[in-house]
């Protein structure tokens, strides 16, 4: 038997620090891409950005942290990180 997820709203306290992670093709601008990303779509700046690329550096991994206030910000967030090029992974 399955269980199901519970709301965003029953598993985080908003306001809420909340850390956004996307796994893409490696390049130049791609720490740039998600913080436009996340900032555009919750209207607030980004508190910290960091990067880490896979070991033969052909991916890379972006974190970007933020101050959520909504459930509808967070899946917002995720919706517009799915637009970017070579997109692999959103955790």
């Amino acid at each position: 038997m399955a269980t199901e997820t519970p709301p965003l709203s029953e598993l985080i306290d908003f306001p809420s620090p909340f850390t956004f992670r996307a796994v893409a093709s490696s390049r130049l601008s791609l720490a740039e891409e998600c913080r436009s990303l996340v900032e555009g779509t919750i209207g607030r700046k980004a508190d910290q950005v960091q990067v880490q690329a896979s070991s033969k550096g052909a991916f890379s991994s972006v974190r970007v942290t933020i101050v959520v206030r909504s459930p509808d910000e967070v899946t917002g967030a995720y919706g517009a990180l799915k637009s970017l090029d070579g997109l692999k992974l959103l955790l």
